[in-house]
């Protein structure tokens, strides 16, 4: 009797869905897989041609060099690329892209040529009471719209090949998990790249900060428990800013679990810690005064410093510094809002 009353109430109760499940129907991430799972790129490397999956993962996997220790990728691949799983008479892909989670569309590019990313559709999710966002790349076509709710698996568009550098046969979906670095980042666009439009609003690449899909799309769904702030604490650092204390630092406003309970509400700096692809993992409080962003801390290894932080970080070892391009990261970071 009691075990037909458990059984019984199993297909009641709700299956309690994972806070973020794969946007198409390819699950071969999650079955072990992940030839069969990631879009693989075509590559040319002294004089040996290859179409490795791995390029479709997150994180430094393309842009390969031959160095001393062996050959490593120096490009970022700031998401992952999730293979179609049926395709027409003519090689076009049919699949659905879908919501990763609840949330509300807050950004819809319908032009194909707008980006290197194509047609592509930004959602916001409020998770743990901070805005994270999902990106989907490179779709055929779009069915939302700007400021529409959307529950977890409805259908956005259709997979395609929308964008630059990809063909029929390499049509995926590009799909992220990322922060928002800024809300100001209208002005800095103007100040940093002035006579380029930007056409995208917050929600421009440049100011999406992504962490591996592929690492939280698996924990959420083998941890009915898993906590996204966790998750993103828990990462090694690479490299720690200590950037001026500012109103216009955002980022801990919108994420404050990035700091510690305890710390002093209105420190004179802050220091920031990041992993090697320039996502924040924690800060904590500083009392040291700082005229400018500056690095603080960074991980010695055999690398060069630019070559373990995209380019974000130079100088000799024991000496770094933040080069042209880690000085407009940092400045983003703290950019005030634009004139009215």
């Amino acid at each position: 009797m009691i075990l037909r009353t458990v059984l019984a109430l199993a297909l009641v109760l709700p299956v309690r869905a994972a806070l973020f499940d794969i946007p198409t129907a390819n699950r071969a991430l999650l079955d072990g897989h992940p030839e069969d799972f990631f879009m693989y790129v075509d590559r040319d490397f002294e004089g040996q041609k290859s179409q490795p999956w791995e390029g479709g993962q997150f994180g430094f996997v393309r842009g390969p060099i031959r160095t001393a220790d062996g050959v490593v990728c120096l490009t970022l691949h700031e998401g992952i690329d999730i293979k179609p799983l049926s395709r027409d008479a003519s090689g076009n892909p049919l699949d659905e892209v879908c919501a990763a989670a609840d949330g509300r569309v807050v950004h819809v590019s319908p032009e194909a040529g707008a980006s290197n990313y194509g047609k592509y559709v930004v959602i916001e999710h409020l998770i743990e009471g901070s805005p994270i966002y999902t990106l989907y790349a490179h779709l055929s076509s779009v069915e939302v719209a700007p400021d529409q709710t959307v529950r977890q698996g409805e259908p956005l568009g259709k997979l395609g090949f929308t964008g630059f550098g990809i063909d029929r046969a390499r049509a995926h979906v590009h799909f992220e998990i990322a922060v928002l670095l800024s809300r100001n980042f209208e002005g800095w666009h103007l100040a940093n790249f002035p006579g380029n439009p930007n056409k995208h609003g917050l929600f421009n690449g440049l100011n999406l900060s992504g962490t591996d899909p592929a690492a939280i799309l698996k924990a959420a769904a083998s941890d009915p428990g898993f906590r996204l702030s966790s998750h993103i604490r828990s990462q090694d650092p690479v490299f720690k800013l200590t950037l001026p204390n500012s109103p216009n630092l955002t980022l801990l406003r919108d994420y404050p679990w990035l700091v510690p309970a305890g710390e002093i509400a209105n420190p004179t700096s802050w220091t920031i810690s990041f992993t090697g692809t320039g996502f924040p993992i924690g800060a904590v409080a500083s009392q040291k005064p700082v005229a400018e962003p500056e690095v603080s801390w960074i991980k010695e290894t055999r690398e060069p410093y630019s070559r373990i932080t995209r380019g974000l970080v130079g100088g000799s070892a024991g000496g770094p510094k933040l080069t042209s391009a880690g000085q407009r990261f940092a400045g983003l970071l703290t950019a005030p809002s634009a004139p009215r």
